[in-house]
């Protein structure tokens, strides 16, 4: 996979935690847009990540909570040409939207957040680390 120099005009930066991986279910929708990874990250300490749903297959959900709650979930970074951010907002849909998700090392970008309301009917796998870690766990 081609890595990305983050500085690409044009370009915004997007960070991928759940079935947009590499890999994964949904992956295709950056690549057919251009997206070109930037690196793995993690975010700060002021997130959960859930699993949703009641059997597999199971969503993920990151979920913002008051700093000092949460847990920094680990995830793939992606640049990709500015207008395909827009187009990807529009893929979402409730519990999922895209907005802004705080990064360890400083930097504020685009992410896939879960309305917190999904918090009642999904499992926190926050402990984990990671929906990559989630699934090679053996999701129940």
């Amino acid at each position: 996979m081609a890595m990305a120099d983050t500085d690409r005009a044009g370009s915004e930066l997007l960070l991928a935690v759940g079935n947009h991986l590499a890999g994964l279910s949904r992956h295709h929708e950056l690549m057919e847009r251009g997206a070109l990874l930037v690196g793995l990250v993690r975010t700060v300490a002021a997130y959960r990540l859930l699993a949703r749903g009641a059997a597999p297959p199971f969503n993920p959900g990151l979920v913002e909570v008051p700093a000092g709650r949460g847990a920094t979930i680990a995830g793939e970074l992606y640049s990709l040409p500015s207008e395909a951010v827009a187009e990807l907002a529009g893929l979402v849909r409730p519990p999922i939207r895209l907005g802004r998700v705080r990064l360890e090392d400083g930097r504020e970008v685009h992410g896939y957040l879960c309305d917190p309301e999904a918090t009642a009917t999904g499992r926190d796998i926050s402990h984990l680390g990671g929906w990559r870690a989630f699934l090679a766990a053996g999701p129940e």
